[in-house]
């Protein structure tokens, strides 16, 4: 029996496909938009389309909702300290007054064009939900579920019945899921 050199074989060496450039540029483009803001859509040869969610997109979205927690936490805070009481306090159930200055600061958070109005909290909701889910729209139902859900547990916290502005921020979150559903 007789064993040939290895070296003395040609080297293999595979053509690239239009397949895989395809492929090759599609990674490089997103690469390159890697740190751009929004969902992106891809187009793929296997299936009509496809989309993946833009990670830089979601942790911009958190931290912006981080952002507006601690905002709300400290204007609550500060009007306990002002009150000689603690988170503890309240939650223990102890009288909390709320003083004109801070009453005012909540109104016009919660008008049009603040940062806990209708408007701006549905986008944000709707907008996360979009970029979680890559655009995919088959995704919606298990998107609003999982807003039923959310909405379900803070009607729970707040004793069984949402504020009025809630309810709103509610319908018009689902109205705009319904809309892109539409689209």
């Amino acid at each position: 029996m007789e064993i040939k050199n290895v070296n003395s074989q040609k080297p293999i060496i595979a053509k690239e496909t239009e397949k895989d450039m395809k492929i090759k540029e599609a990674s490089k483009e997103k690469e390159q938009n890697k740190n751009t803001e929004g969902i992106k859509y891809e187009k793929s040869d296997k299936v009509e389309s496809y989309t993946t969610y833009d990670k830089t997109a979601i942790d911009k979205l958190k931290a912006e909702a981080q952002q507006r927690h601690e905002n709300l936490r400290r204007m609550v805070e500060e009007l306990l300290k002002r009150q000689g009481l603690s988170f503890k306090d309240a939650f223990d159930g102890k009288e909390v007054k709320v003083d004109e200055e801070t009453r005012l600061e909540a109104a016009k958070s919660l008008e049009e064009g603040g940062e806990h109005s209708i408007d701006a909290v549905a986008t944000r909701i709707v907008d996360f939900a979009k970029a979680i889910s890559g655009g995919d729209k088959s995704k919606l139902e298990i998107l609003k579920k999982a807003i039923d859900e959310g909405f379900a547990g803070a009607k729970a916290a707040l004793g069984g019945e949402l504020p009025e502005i809630s309810k709103k921020t509610y319908d018009e979150i689902m109205r705009r899921l319904d809309e892109w559903e539409n689209e």
